[in-house]
């Protein structure tokens, strides 16, 4: 009798404990589902969006794929070293609502991979990357997107976020 007792506690204890972990996952989750709304909307609220930066290459591709187009927001060529790097890139709307119906391509905020740009170094183990590419298909040919691009310096006492607006048409021309 005492050992079918033994048995039933450690089958709750192993129940809660792997209810407590999908609960700390949601929850991990729904902080992370957060952040990325939280940087939808400052895109969306952002006043000084550019076309370019003095701290690294930022640019739009445009690959048609059958009726599709792809298009590639490609960062690299840093100026500056730069350490956990966040990015968003959102296509832009007539509205500035964010819309859920889409999730929009983004890098390091709902992953826990850490991305760093550091001048004339790629080292994979360091998370040193040579660039960074964020990918997002389309039916139309010309699009309009938002990005933010978030990172901070080496030791992460200085916070640096850009914003952006980029254009391409089927012509594969920037506007």
């Amino acid at each position: 009798m005492k050992r079918i007792a033994v048995a039933l506690m450690a089958v709750l204890l192993l129940l809660s404990s792997a209810g407590c972990q999908k609960n700390r996952a949601r929850q991990m989750d729904e902080e992370k589902y957060n952040a990325y709304l939280t940087n939808y909307q400052s895109i969306l609220d952002s006043d000084d969006k550019k076309g370019s930066s003095q701290n690294f290459d930022i640019r739009l591709v445009q690959n048609q794929i059958g009726e599709k187009y792809r298009y590639d927001l490609l960062i690299d060529n840093p100026k500056i070293a730069m350490y956990g790097i966040k990015v968003l890139m959102i296509v832009d709307n007539t509205t500035s609502t964010i819309d859920t119906d889409r999730m929009m391509p983004s890098l390091g905020i709902l992953e826990t991979a850490e991305y760093n740009l550091i001048p004339y170094q790629v080292d994979l183990s360091k998370n040193f990357y040579k660039g960074l590419n964020l990918s997002i298909l389309d039916d139309e040919p010309t699009i309009h997107v938002s990005v933010m691009v978030a990172y901070t310096n080496k030791e992460k006492s200085k916070n640096y976020r850009e914003f952006f607006r980029l254009a391409i048409t089927a012509e594969n021309t920037e506007e």
